[in-house]
């Protein structure tokens, strides 16, 4: 039998499968629409602020300053805490893991990405992915518990060294954060700590390779001076329980590695349609891949206008969220769908403190301070919830002044 959830009878049913940045974008505008009941299903209870996960694995953040409790988002949405194991799309319905059905009008597929390993031989056993809080917990314990047992003797001094795979955003963000962290560690464990190393590797020839190239000169630059030791053209063929060996036969030592090379969408639903190499399923010019769902965020391929398919980031999601709310609120007025048009507003990414790269338009770039500040801000409008915006700007405040990582490590 098929949930009703309490719906009224005389509205339609929309169900928005995912709690992300485009799940949420969506089920936002569509809880405005009078003939619309809307349901939001995810596994877990909150809302992940992805961007930040590196301040969290870096010790400079708590868990639940990036972690929007959906429950309380919007009274209006009834939120469904499970996993959906299939969708008959004949009988309009989905199969929860317990066994439980819903039925809907409108369908939104936005369950966002997760990492993957290109098929590297040991990556997934011996190297850590950062796509969830427990992911940040696990890499938090691995870089910060490292020094007390290097400390007792417990491990070899090579147990501090760290390396990162991959010169993107997460991994330029990361590289930064890690090697500030490793220099704050200085004054607790000031006789095993300056023997530890950053090694962030790329295997293309430069880093931030969607960035213009003089983005990346300075990107180099800023985190050479910091003391991260980068290697471009440095692909990695295998990853061991103590290193990782690269492909021109080099092997690198470190007591934490981590991967953060490339995100795919879950294979889960390639049975909904044609899907690309990255598992995203192609959606025609409104999202659709039939007249009740819609497909949004990572997990869809809609091509940008030179034919590539758009980038796997939050403000796409938004955008597609909020697109197709505004699509089904024409619809139910008689009105003609609209093409969904991805309005570029740039990118950026932080190297640490009063250091990043901003992309705005391909004459608007600039670089250090004012950059930081801007990156600064605008994770804070994107942020749900005003508790979280305000902590954490006030943790932003004390790190810049007295950066003291959080010691809640041995968890």
């Amino acid at each position: 039998m098929a949930i009703d959830l309490e719906r009224r009878p005389t509205k339609k049913h929309a169900v928005v499968i995912g709690a992300g940045f485009g799940g949420l974008a969506c089920a936002k505008k569509l809880r405005k629409l009078d003939s619309y009941s809307v349901t939001l299903i995810d596994r877990n209870p909150y809302q992940l602020f992805s961007p930040l996960l590196y301040q969290v694995a870096t010790a400079s953040l708590p868990e639940d300053d990036i972690a929007f409790p959906v429950r309380t988002a919007y009274q209006d949405v009834q939120f469904v805490r499970a996993e959906v194991t299939n969708i008959d799309a004949t009988k309009k319905e989905l199969i929860l893991s317990n066994g439980k059905t819903i039925s809907y009008d409108d369908l939104i597929l936005a369950v966002g990405s997760e990492g993957t390993t290109f098929g590297i031989p040991g990556v997934a056993e011996h190297a850590f992915q950062m796509k969830s809080v427990s992911d940040a917990r696990e890499i938090r314990h691995s870089l910060l518990s490292a020094y007390e047992s290097v400390e007792d003797g417990l491990l070899p001094l090579e147990s501090l060294n760290v390396v990162i795979v991959g010169g993107g955003p997460t991994g330029v963000e990361l590289a930064g954060a890690v090697k500030e962290l490793q220099h704050e560690i200085h004054r607790e464990f000031e006789h095993i700590a300056p023997k530890a190393t950053v090694t962030l590797l790329e295997a293309g020839p430069r880093l931030l390779p969607t960035f213009h190239p003089h983005s990346s000169k300075y990107t180099l630059k800023t985190l050479t001076k910091m003391g991260v030791h980068v290697q471009v053209d440095a692909a990695v063929v295998e990853a061991t329980p103590r290193s990782l060996r690269l492909k021109d036969g080099r092997e690198i030592v470190a007591g934490t590695r981590i991967w953060a090379a490339g995100v795919v969408a879950p294979p889960h639903w390639k049975f909904l349609g044609e899907t690309d190499r990255g598992n995203r399923i192609k959606v025609n010019s409104h999202l659709q891949i039939s007249d009740s769902i819609w497909i949004v965020g990572d997990v869809a391929s809609s091509p940008d206008g030179d034919g590539r398919p758009l980038p796997m980031v939050a403000p796409v999601a938004i955008q597609q969220g909020k697109h197709v709310a505004r699509q089904i609120q024409r619809r139910e007025s008689s009105k003609p769908l609209e093409v969904f048009k991805y309005r570029d507003k740039g990118q950026m990414a932080t190297i640490g403190r009063r250091k990043a790269v901003v992309e705005m338009r391909s004459w608007l770039r600039f670089q250090g301070s004012l950059a930081w500040l801007t990156w600064l801000a605008l994770h804070l409008a994107y942020l749900s919830g005003g508790r979280n915006r305000t902590s954490i700007f006030a943790d932003w405040i004390w790190n810049y002044l007295v950066w003291t990582p959080r010691r809640t490590i041995i968890d």
